[in-house]
This record gives structure tokens, sequence and C-alpha cells, in this order.
């Protein structure tokens, strides 16, 4: 089968390179790594360009921030038309481990109810092997998530394989049949809340997501919570697209318990700005989101997260 590997990127930089070394060592040569740019203005493009030599390279350059799923579509849809069998979508700040593609296709391809299959995913800086993700259990309604095995350490002794509600968006590998039948990724998000959306309706087409322990992924993302500029930016997208879900799905009852839930626990939104993010000005992006969300607003935001 031929495989399809998604990039979308925006100033990915000090990212980029640390994963394409890392798709070089798969030693996969029936794989195409189609990129798309969104108008990034660092080095992230002559970086990539550098690799042409090294990787089969398809870069597609765009004008606009496309943002997460916009950038994505493009490049799926690219390597579709192109005759990929599967896609294994991955985030810039991602680095795959040796065998981890072999590992991860040779199972879906073992089992065409397999829709969707994921790796385990370990914090990037983190030399203890702790995971940040191993799956998701989710609701598909009411959008409440279990990771699985969080902050836990990797180890042999973890199921080699589990099935799940969804894997990580940010490294998930699908079939070009599937997404036929589900359609792409959800533009109106731009980024945040694209996996359980398509979660959904992957389910709701009879496929199964799986994923798999000895398929490792670390992820570099800047997890610090000095981050306040990418925290801001983050809790906006996931409440506004949370509602944004709540609409598309027609899921107004949902919607509603969400809703008083908040509006219940405003208090300890407090508490847990202050102690935990350490940041009182998060709950203006979290809860502008919510009534963004509500309004049905879509796409990018021209609010500034500072």
């Amino acid at each position: 089968m031929k495989l399809g590997i998604v990039i979308a990127t925006y100033n990915s930089r000090k990212d980029i390179a640390r994963l394409l070394e890392s798709i070089i060592i798969q030693k996969n040569n029936d794989l195409v790594v189609y990129i798309v740019d969104n108008n990034s203005n660092d080095e992230t493009l002559e970086i990539i360009q550098k690799y042409q030599s090294k990787l089969s390279l398809c870069i597609i350059s765009s004008k606009t921030n496309n943002g997460f799923a916009k950038g994505n579509n493009i490049g799926i849809q690219k390597a579709m038309d192109q005759g990929c069998d599967l896609l294994f979508i991955l985030n810039p700040d991602m680095q795959l481990e040796e065998k981890c593609i072999d590992i991860l296709t040779a199972r879906i391809i073992s089992d065409e109810k397999i829709g969707v299959i994921g790796p385990i995913v370990l914090y990037g800086n983190n030399p203890e092997n702790i995971i940040q993700v191993y799956g998701v259990n989710a609701n598909l309604k009411t959008q409440k998530k279990i990771g699985s095995f969080g902050e836990e350490k990797w180890s042999t002794e973890l199921p080699s394989e589990i099935y799940v509600d969804f894997a990580l968006g940010g490294a998930m590998m699908i079939r070009s049949s599937v997404l036929k039948v589900t359609g792409l990724f959800e533009e109106d998000y731009f980024m945040y809340n694209d996996e359980i959306d398509i979660a959904y309706r992957v389910k709701k087409a009879g496929f199964q997501t799986l994923c798999m322990r000895d398929a490792i992924v670390r992820h570099f993302h800047d997890f610090n919570k000095l981050n306040k500029t990418g925290y801001n930016l983050m809790y906006y997208y996931v409440m506004r697209n949370r509602y944004l879900y709540f609409r598309k799905f027609h899921l107004y009852s949902n919607l509603f318990v969400s809703l008083l839930f908040e509006i219940i626990n405003f208090p300890l939104k407090i508490i847990w700005s202050l102690r935990r993010m350490r940041n009182i000005k998060i709950l203006k992006y979290y809860y502008s989101g919510i009534l963004d969300g509500i309004l049905g607003k879509k796409g990018i935001t021209n609010k500034s997260f500072d």
C-alpha cells in the first residue's frame, strides 16, 4: 500500500528537521511526504527544501495560514489524488522512533475493520519515557475524554495494542477509503477538536480505531505553563470548537448541560487559572471561546492572545 505522510507547517523552523530525519530512518521506500506550509515567515521552507534529495517530497506553499484542518486537507487531497492508500497525519513537533511506520502499516493492513491507527505518544523532552497519551476514550456526544495511561512510564507491561475512541490528531494514520466515506477534517475549527470530530464520523461509519504500544512518537510541544500566549490560544479554540461541535452534530441537550456546568463551576475556574495556570487572563479566552462557539463563529479569529 502506498503511504502519504501529511504535515502542515507554520513557522516550524525549530521542529521540522527533527521530524524529517525521523522519517528517513523508517527506511520505507514506498512513501511520499506531503508538506503544506501555511505561509511561514521563518526558515521552515528553506530547511524543508534541503531534504529533497533524501525524501520523496511534495511541497505545497500557501499564501495564507490555513490552520491545522485545511492545511492537512490540502495535503490529504493531493496524496489521495496521487494514489496513496494510507495517510499518516503528523504535526511538525513530532519525532518517530525507528520502525514506527512499519508497525502501524502492518497492523492496519492486517484488518480491514481498522480505519484509524495511532502510535503511543511520549513527551519529547522527558528522558523518562513518560506517556502523554496512548489513545483516548471518549463519550463522542458529551466530548468527555479520558486519556489512556497518561503520565505513566512506557514499558512492555503495557498492553501491546488497545482499541480507543480516537487517536491524537497530530499523529494518526487513516485509510483513504475511510476518508472517502467520512469526509476530511472539519475546516471550520481552524485548530483543535479536529480529531474527535473525525472520530465521531469514523465510528458512525462502522470503523475501529487502534493504538499500538511499540509504535512510538515523541511530542516536542511547549508544555511549559509560562507559555501563556500558547495556552490562551489553545483554550480559546478548544472551548469554541467544543460548542461548534455540539452545533454541528445537533447535540443541543449536551450543549445546554455543558454550558450549565461551566456556569456552576466558574468559581473553580478562577482557582484553576490562578493556582494551576498562574494566568488569570486565560479566563478571558476560555469564556470568549464558549460564547463564540455558541454564536457559531468559525475559522481563524482576529483575537490577540498576549
